[in-house]
């Protein structure tokens, strides 16, 4: 065995030696961090924010008097974000220190919350839960960002009802090219409300965000449902999406290309002394998936009820399934019960400590991607995706698109139902490469889907052009004077730029 070959079977089955005895450690380490910024939140004041954003501008005109040829973006390194592309072109932008992370109000009359974009959903739901409110639209990762959210894209297992996370925004705050500072909303600069998400960052930075805020009750009541074939799974997801009534969440776990778990879900004060509570949050519990797995092995259909905080972050333990490739045994109950309360590893550290090697082995033999596409194609795409990658589970995930002018929206002049599915694991095919994920993103055009760019595109510029309407992008991106001050969309997201 060639010395490269034994050094990618070593990282490959063994990376959970280095995971296990110094990441989560320090992620332990991390989540003490964590829990002292949450007491600190109520401290953030409005003065706090001012200073903030006098240091943003001031950044900015610098940078216009004495670097004018150089682009802007954060200086927030790659490793930080949840993306796991390098973003190596922040090397030779011009990096503005954006740090922004705090609550700035909770107001029950307007049923409105204002952060700033750095916060995490991690910090800011067991807050709203505290105080008695939620967001319509809770991602299920703690280590999503709110700007990150806007400036791409989020959405959950409620999308079917309230659609993409940005639709759950009232009003942001920005600061543009020149430095200057302006609100907007659906009444106010309402064309650069509408373009500011899957912006990416490209037309002025986020300085705050206003969140639609709707009362938190104690739990949901889940319903799982095993299914077999593609056929009654698509029939059944159209179904259980246009129940508005009694279905508050919706989403759907493919574990083969001929059987998955349809889940069904509904918030609910009921009392907890007549109800089975399944504390799915707790360490010592098995992963979500695993646990809506076990519904599919027995073939029965099971109802529970499950905490709000927990069924909001049922796939945050286990990073949905990608944990199992780098701890294989993080389900065994010896781990679960002995070590279970490190997890999960932070994807920051994780990547912080991705060698150069590593990088390249998981660009060879792991994929991760999201594709929207019409809910009436999930059999056709779930079929495709078998055959060029061959990847279980998989993630599917209701949304509905409203008509718009956006760079993202639904291609008919109604709301239109899409589904999110989430790829995330090895391929089990053979030949896996860059062509394949080329060959699946021209196939998601296609179909008038979208893919999300959190690991960059493929596609060339006029594919990109002709799947994200640039049309008032583009004009805005004049009005506020970004052209030689900001990239594209394209030119953060191109994979051979990013490379």
């Amino acid at each position: 065995m060639r010395s490269e070959s034994l050094l990618e079977y070593l990282l490959a089955n063994y990376r959970w030696v280095f995971v296990v005895f110094f990441l989560l450690p320090c992620t332990v380490l991390g989540k003490i961090w964590s829990v002292f910024e949450k007491s600190l939140w109520s401290r953030h004041t409005g003065l706090e924010h001012e200073k903030n954003l006098s240091h943003i501008q001031s950044q900015i005109r610098h940078r216009n008097k004495h670097a004018p040829d150089r682009v802007m973006c954060t200086a927030r390194p790659s490793w930080r974000s949840m993306t796991i592309a390098d973003m190596t072109y922040k090397k030779y932008m011009f990096n503005i220190d954006v740090h922004l992370d705090g609550i700035l109000s909770i107001n029950a009359k307007t049923q409105t919350v204002r952060v700033e974009p750095g916060i995490t959903m991690g910090r800011l739901i067991p807050i709203l839960i505290e105080s008695g409110w939620t967001v319509p639209v809770a991602l299920d990762m703690e280590d999503l960002t709110i700007g990150g959210l806007v400036m791409g894209v989020g959405l959950e297992s409620s999308s079917h009802k309230y659609g993409l996370f940005h639709e759950t925004c009232t009003r942001y705050e920005l600061i543009t090219a020149n430095g200057d500072l302006i609100i907007c909303s659906k009444s106010v600069n309402a064309d650069i409300f509408e373009s500011i998400p899957y912006s990416y960052g490209t037309l002025g930075f986020l300085t705050a965000v206003d969140i639609k805020i709707i009362p938190a009750k104690k739990y949901v009541k889940v319903k799982y449902r095993p299914i077999r074939t593609l056929e009654k799974m698509e029939s059944r997801l159209i179904v259980e999406t246009n129940d508005l009534e009694h279905n508050d969440f919706v989403e759907l776990l493919v574990y083969n290309k001929d059987e998955g778990v349809l889940m069904t879900g509904k918030m609910t004060d009921s009392d907890r002394d007549t109800i089975y509570v399944n504390r799915i949050g707790r360490f010592y519990k098995p992963w979500f998936f695993k646990h809506v797995e076990s519904f599919l092995m027995t073939w029965k259909i099971g109802e529970e009820y499950i905490p709000l905080k927990d069924y909001y972050f049922r796939h945050n333990k286990s990073l949905f399934w990608e944990i199992q490739d780098i701890i294989p045994f993080g389900n065994h109950p010896v781990f679960r019960y002995l070590l279970g309360w490190l997890m999960p590893a932070k994807v920051a550290l994780l990547k912080l400590t991705q060698t150069d090697t590593i990088k390249q082995l998981y660009a060879k033999h792991h994929f991760i991607d999201d594709f929207i596409l019409p809910i009436s194609c999930l059999k056709e795409s779930i079929q495709q995706f078998h055959t060029f990658l061959n990847i279980y589970p998989i993630w599917v995930c209701p949304t509905v698109l409203r008509p718009g002018k956006g760079l993202m929206h639904s291609p008919e002049t109604v709301n239109t139902m899409y589904i999110d599915i989430g790829l995330y694991g090895e391929p089990k095919v053979s030949k896996y490469n860059s062509m394949i994920v080329r060959d699946l993103e021209i196939f998601v055009l296609k179909l008038k889907g979208f893919k999300m760019m959190y690991v960059g595109t493929y596609l060339n510029i006029e594919e990109f052009n002709k799947m994200f309407d640039h049309r008032l992008y583009n004009r805005i991106r004049q009005n506020l004077h970004c052209t030689s001050k900001f990239p594209e969309v394209f030119d953060k997201v191109n994979k051979k730029v990013r490379i």
